[in-house]
């Protein structure tokens, strides 16, 4: 055992976040800690990590301390850890490698100060990994992540000795890595086993069955209610036969006895119901809806942006040069590159916030540009009530429905912005920019934060949106379902791509094109490619020549080879 928490409470004024958490963490445990934006995951993950105080409740930890590292949400100054290794110098070195990062100890302190999300998650892990943990709290550690990371940092928790929490949205990564989830909603946590996606079926049926029971229950006490009016009826009609009826010997004692059994009978039924509310099985919540509603401007001339010859450098960083490409009204573009390319500097240049050393962009005149940041201001004091008390009360009236529409209840807005979780401030941010109509929605890592009811809203509604969309994403989901072109950043170039992003990664694989200019032999791809073509020769022995089959497999046979052989010389 490594912590165990009993009965943890947590309050922020007058509203809860934790009511009670009961939660064992022992080595080699993989846990997935999830819910609502809003719902406490990162309260509780500062509370673990010690850089929080509780209200109530115990968290006792073996006699023998034990290393936490811990990855926040908000990470920040990377230079200041890279310069106070203290002896891990090897350790962070060997992981920053291989999330695809060499020489980071001689950056500059400008290259430093214009690293992208992916570049400062990937430092931030590994200073985390360095300092050799017994337990690692990883607060949405695929947040700006690109493939490379993400597909590290899964083969490094699979080997990891220590115990685990992730917290994360994202689904792909979950389930790659977690053999249990904690749900946390309304205070309290439940415990599912398996990963992600044995946890959505498993709480399908839990709410299913928790939905039957609350209805049988419901079914029951109108019953009783109905009994009990029902025997009020017959109790106050036995009381007036009492007293006008049964004039014979014993006829009023009869009706008494009778009117009395009818009230022992009223109070039996009471007693049961109010044991049943007391007991009450509470309404399963209903999934959480949220809908984006975005609009657009439909006026325009068809080409909204193109770029000439388009350069930008940082120092000897070169992030792009010689990058000519195009956009047309209404296409939904998805950006992709590995971190630190050059993709958030790219959408500041279309805005007009980054000046290019060579080249030119042109941007429509006419567009009506929307753009929600990756970057997340912090510690504001300020309110969303605030921020908005200036302005008309129609303004107001639909600003504070949008953001409700997207999830945040009421009462939140009247909370500190800085003490929002990062899914609210997300939704914020949205819903700030997203208000009015828009010719153009430029989106830098817009999943980041979301959970996964506000992801699955997010990308219908862009879907759905008629005007044009860059997106800057590291899911691959939601590139899939939305985009239908690409900007792919490739050995410095920008380059446009017709067609999705799955068909863009698998030739590019086939075809040995990496983002990162690298060429590093697969192994497990050698090994495969051997045994198919061990297959295919036994099958070509066994068909004649000349035949349609015969063809067929040669052809096979020979694009094997080919692709064996291109990877064969850079093999150890």
């Amino acid at each position: 055992m490594l912590i165990s928490c009993r009965q943890v409470k947590k309050s922020f004024g007058d509203t809860i976040i934790l009511n009670g958490i009961d939660l064992d963490i022992c080595r080699g445990d993989r846990i997935g800690l999830v819910g609502r934006n809003g719902a406490g995951k990162s309260t509780l993950a500062n509370i673990l990590a010690g850089c929080l105080d509780y209200d109530e409740g115990s968290l006792s930890t073996p006699r023998e301390p034990i290393i936490i590292g811990y990855l926040g949400q908000k990470e920040s100054e990377p230079e200041l850890y890279i310069n106070k290794l203290e002896g891990q110098e090897e350790a962070f070195g060997e992981f920053v490698s291989h999330m695809g990062i060499t020489r980071v100890q001689d950056w500059s302190g400008e290259r430093l100060q214009n690293l992208s999300g992916g570049e400062k998650t990937k430092l931030a892990l590994a200073r985390v990994w360095s300092s050799r943990p017994d337990l690692v709290i990883l607060d949405e550690p695929t947040n700006h992540l690109d493939y490379r990371g993400s597909s590290y940092l899964i083969s490094k928790l699979a080997s990891y000795q220590g115990a685990a929490i992730i917290i994360s949205h994202d689904r792909y990564f979950l389930d790659q890595t977690v053999s249990q989830i904690a749900e946390l909603e309304n205070g309290i946590i439940r415990i599912y086993k398996g990963n992600y996606s044995t946890y959505r079926k498993a709480r399908q049926r839990d709410r299913a069955s928790r939905q039957h029971a609350y209805d049988s229950q419901q079914k029951e006490q109108r019953k009783i209610e109905a009994a009990v009016t029902q025997l009020k009826t017959w109790s106050t009609k036995a009381h007036r036969e009492s007293r006008h009826k049964g004039e014979g010997m014993g006829g009023k004692e009869y009706f008494r006895k009778k009117a009395k059994k009818r009230d022992q009978a009223i109070k039996s039924q009471i007693k049961r119901l109010e044991k049943m509310r007391r007991e009450q099985i509470e309404r399963p919540q209903k999934e959480p809806r949220v809908n984006f509603d975005l609009n657009a401007r439909r006026k325009g001339a068809r080409r909204l942006l193109a770029a000439h010859e388009i350069s930008k450098t940082y120092g000897e960083l070169v992030l792009f040069k010689d990058s000519s490409f195009y956009i047309n009204r209404g296409e939904k573009i998805g950006i992709l590159g590995p971190n630190g390319c050059g993709k958030t500097t790219l959408v500041k240049a279309i805005l007009g916030e980054e000046i290019l050393d060579k080249g030119e962009i042109f941007l429509s005149q006419a567009a009506q540009a929307a753009y929600v940041s990756q970057e997340l201001p912090q510690g504001e004091k300020a309110t969303l009530l605030d921020l908005v008390a200036n302005w008309t009360r129609e303004q107001q009236k639909r600003t504070i429905q949008l953001l409700i529409q997207l999830g945040i209840p009421y009462d939140r807005l009247g909370v500190a912005m800085g003490e929002l979780s990062q899914g609210e401030r997300m939704k914020i941010a949205m819903g700030l920019a997203i208000m009015g109509e828009r010719d153009l929605l430029i989106l830098d890592e817009p999943t980041n934060h979301l959970d996964v009811y506000s992801r699955e809203a997010l990308e219908e509604s862009l879907i759905n949106f008629p005007g044009t969309i860059l997106i800057i994403s590291h899911d691959r989901y939601l590139l899939q379902q939305v985009c239908q072109h690409l900007l792919v950043f490739d050995k410095q170039k920008i380059i446009r791509i017709e067609g999705k992003v799955e068909s863009y990664l698998t030739e590019k694989q086939f075809n040995k094109v990496t983002f990162d200019s690298e060429t590093s032999a697969n192994k497990e791809e050698l090994l495969l490619l051997e045994t198919k073509i061990a297959w295919v020769l036994n099958e070509l022995n066994r068909v004649k020549p000349d035949t349609s089959e015969y063809i067929s497999l040669d052809k096979e046979y020979t694009q094997l080879v080919q692709r064996k052989n291109e990877i064969k010389p850079s093999k150890g």
